[in-house]
């Protein structure tokens, strides 16, 4: 199996700009970097994707590990 980011389609080089929101961009909507991790209910996370998660999430974007549908809605979502 092949696995990576927007498989098969995605960019060669991915990652995230921090951007400061001006009082012209209010009101405008801007992507936030996303990560879920897919886990069986058993399944655990490695120490580097929990290092990559928590690097995510102190840049501001969003990111957590899931085993269900429910699970990964919720950290897209909430």
């Amino acid at each position: 199996m092949q696995f990576g980011v927007g498989s098969p389609g995605g960019s060669d080089l991915i990652g995230y700009r921090k951007v400061t929101i001006t009082p012209e961009m209010v009101g405008t909507e801007v992507p936030v970097f996303a990560a879920v991790e897919v886990k069986t209910a058993k399944g655990r996370a490695t120490e580097q994707q929990k290092a990559f998660i928590e690097h995510i999430r102190n840049a501001g974007g969003i990111a957590g590990v899931a085993r269900s549908v429910d699970e990964a809605q919720s950290i897209l979502l909430d």
